[in-house]
Order: structure tokens, then C-alpha cells, then sequence
């Protein structure tokens, strides 16, 4: 039986509670999240099936589709960075050279310069080219959203929202603060984690499967500088 764990949102340590209860609130961050049976308070981890080595390039199993807005930090852990100048576009910086099904897939990425109010980034999953793709976008607002893209009337496709931007405690908001981001798609069912706090649980059974990329968004009242980290692509362990 342990006596003490950390706090999935700010790390700390922490006591197990006194008396039995399932529910905790962290005394420094105040997140409340379900008391672990084991030391890991969210779905173990399954066999990494694709890393991401952002020291050098290439970087194996990745392709990169906007190669001259990126560049490789050689820092502890290596990150890769993205610059972005003013633009109502959404920014594919970093995607797999093969189709995922059911995938755990997680990044860290921070915000380094950009207007907080109108810059985004995160993960795209199953995306196939002229067809859609699920979205799951943090602002640095500490907000997130998850949505969808499908063919639209024209040549392109379309953003629909699944769920629409919502604040959550465990998102550290402004500039220079990371987020780690962990989605699990399993059959229909998608997981979204914020910081090791599961955000959102639900089901669509749209796409099922497609590339995995990374994503950025400026606005067009704002650039923004992006540097993701720890890139992992696992089986999925539920």
C-alpha cells in the first residue's frame, strides 16, 4: 500500500488521504482527481511503438510538412521548434509517414512568443488527406477543444466542433509554461489527459484510423513561436 504520490497536474508530493475517500484536492494546485490504486493515476502506458528524436535530422518516421518554419533545439530534452508568422491557417509541423488506429499518443509543448489570447497547438489523429481527421487543440489560454475535420463543400475540409473551447484547472496558462498533452484513441472512444487529469472522455466513430500530426495556430492578429518535446507514440493499455 503506498503512503504518498504525486499530484498528476503540478507534481507535488502528497500524502494519502486519512480517511477513505476515492477524491483529493492537492493542497498547492488545488486539482481534485481520484485518489491512484497504484503509483500511476492514469491508464499504464503500453509498448512505445514510435518516439520522436528532435535532436537531428531526419527524424525517423516523421515527415515534416512545413520543414522551413522548424528547427531542431539541441536541449535537455531536444525539442523541436516552430515559427509561425500571422496567418489564419492551421500549421501541420510534424506528421507520421503511416496510417494509426488505436493509438496513446502524447506531447509536451510550450508557448514562447505569440499574442496569449489567439494561439493554439496540439494533436491531430487518424488524418487521412481529402478525407478528416479528429483535433485536440490547447490555447494559451489554459483552454482546450476538440473537434473534427471532414470534407467540406469546396476543395478543403472543414473544422466541426465537438466540444467547444473549455477552461481547465489543470492547463497552466500565459507564456513559457508547459502542457502535456495525452490523447487515447481506442476504436470510438477518445481520452483526452491535461496534464495527467483526464479532461474529456467520449465517442465518434468517424475516422479510424490515420496519420498522427502535430499542429500549430497563430491567428491572423498574431504569430506564434512553439516548442514541442517528448513526442510518444504507444500501444494502447487500458
Amino acid at each position: 500500500m503506498l503512503t504518498q504520490f504525486n499530484c498528476p497536474n503540478c507534481g507535488a508530493s502528497l500524502p494519502y488521504p486519512a480517511v477513505a475517500s476515492d477524491l483529493v484536492t492537492c493542497q498547492y494546485c488545488n486539482t481534485t482527481f481520484r485518489v491512484p490504486k497504484t503509483s500511476t493515476p492514469q491508464p499504464d502506458m503500453g509498448d512505445l511503438i514510435l518516439g520522436a528524436d528532435f535532436s537531428k535530422k531526419p527524424v525517423a518516421g516523421w515527415g515534416f510538412p512545413n520543414e522551413d518554419k522548424i528547427s531542431l533545439i539541441q536541449s535537455n530534452p531536444p525539442e523541436l521548434r516552430a515559427k509561425f508568422n500571422p496567418s489564419d491557417t492551421f500549421f501541420y509541423v510534424l506528421n507520421t509517414t503511416g496510417y494509426f488506429d488505436d493509438i496513446d499518443a502524447s506531447v509536451s509543448f510550450m508557448f514562447s512568443d505569440g499574442n496569449v489570447e489567439y494561439i493554439r497547438a496540439g494533436l491531430i489523429l487518424r488524418y487521412q488527406k481529402n478525407v478528416g481527421s479528429y483535433g485536440f487543440i490547447i490555447s494559451a489560454q489554459g483552454t482546450y477543444m476538440v473537434g473534427y475535420y471532414e470534407k467540406g463543400s469546396g476543395e478543403g475540409l472543414e473544422w466541426k466542433v465537438i466540444l467547444d473551447w473549455t477552461k481547465h484547472a489543470a492547463l497552466r496558462s500565459e507564456l513559457n509554461q508547459s502542457n502535456r498533452l495525452r490523447v487515447i484513441a481506442e476504436g470510438d472512444r477518445l481520452r483526452v489527459y491535461l496534464n495527467g487529469v483526464l479532461a474529456t472522455s467520449l465517442r465518434d466513430n468517424r475516422y479510424e484510423s490515420g496519420e498522427v500530426i502535430l499542429a500549430v495556430e497563430p491567428s491572423n492578429k498574431s504569430s506564434v513561436d512553439v516548442s514541442f518535446y517528448d513526442l510518444q507514440l504507444r500501444d494502447v493499455r487500458i
